[in-house]
């Protein structure tokens, strides 16, 4: 039986029809099977690989680590944090856990190791307000404010950095930060307690300098893993505590709580027209703050 079924195929075979449109069909589908081996093996189908955590790393540390997954890199900025160690990695693009391709190129961000001059402006004699807008737009950053007696309320009497008064046009380095001494009234006048709560940690500085006050200590929970969550993060708890009527005295300090857990910030209730806050600080919280 096997034999007459080969001598027929055999026979079909041979017939010149049956070659003339066999062979084009068999070269077709090979054609079609390399190409599709062709391109799994160079584009490697299905196969990607979360992106490793470049940030903070040295730029040997980084060679090391992008050998390592088969990736490449391109450092393509730079930027000066006093915050975060020179030469090390801020950022990079694509986010870490992003799935990708062998042979990807990341972008990375680097700490510069000698940062940016600029001069130091004069801001005596303008209000903190004028004084924050000249220094942002200088590329410095308002430092601590120190209030003494002085009939010229919120204006800024001395400008200092490091310690030692710092002369307009002496070059500094791009971030600094540049304390202010100021006047607080001859009546120890006092300011209002702005909300905190729902906010980042730079929003939350930058409100207080608004007030005349200071940030104080910064706690994180158990949420925060990193640098970049800590950016992230939001207020969830400020002491003294945020009520309309609160009032504090210029240049104190206000501690904050951060989060990422959303459900753990407390709500702003409305009644009546009127904005109160509804907060239930925890025993652990509360320890903290008497401690």
């Amino acid at each position: 039986m096997w034999e007459s079924i080969k001598k027929l195929l055999l026979k079909v075979y041979k017939n010149y029809n049956v070659q003339t449109f066999l062979f084009p069909f068999v070269a077709i589908v090979g054609i079609v099977l390399i190409s599709f081996i062709f391109l799994f093996i160079f584009t490697r189908h299905g196969q990607s690989y979360p992106v490793p955590t470049f940030t903070g790393l040295n730029h040997d540390a980084v060679e090391k680590l992008a050998k390592q997954y088969k990736l490449r890199y391109e450092i393509t900025d730079s930027v000066y944090i006093l915050t975060r160690k020179p030469g090390t990695i801020v950022e990079q693009n694509p986010p870490v856990g992003t799935k990708v391709k062998q042979n990807r190129r990341i972008f990375l961000t680097i700490n510069a190791k000698n940062p940016k001059k600029v001069e130091m402006p004069n801001i005596v004699g303008v209000t903190l307000r004028q004084a924050k807008a000249i220094l942002d737009k200088q590329g410095l950053i308002v430092g601590n404010l120190v209030f003494v007696p002085d009939i010229a309320v919120n204006n800024i009497l001395e400008q200092k950095f490091k310690g030692k008064t710092i002369e307009p046009g002496k070059l500094i380095a791009k971030g600094s930060r540049v304390d202010l001494i100021l006047g607080r009234g001859m009546q120890n006048e006092r300011t209002g307690l702005p909300l905190l709560i729902g906010l980042n940690q730079s929003e939350s500085r930058s409100k207080l300098i608004d007030a005349s006050l200071n940030l104080g200590q910064v706690k994180y929970d158990e949420t925060i893993k990193d640098y970049k969550d800590s950016l992230n993060a939001m207020v969830y708890s400020q002491y003294p505590a945020y009520s309309e009527s609160n009032s504090i005295s210029f240049g104190s300090r206000v501690d904050i709580w951060l989060t990422l857990n959303e459900a753990r910030i407390p709500k702003i209730k409305t009644e009546l027209g009127i904005d109160s806050l509804y907060m239930q600080i925890d025993t652990t919280l509360l320890k903290e703050i008497v401690e």
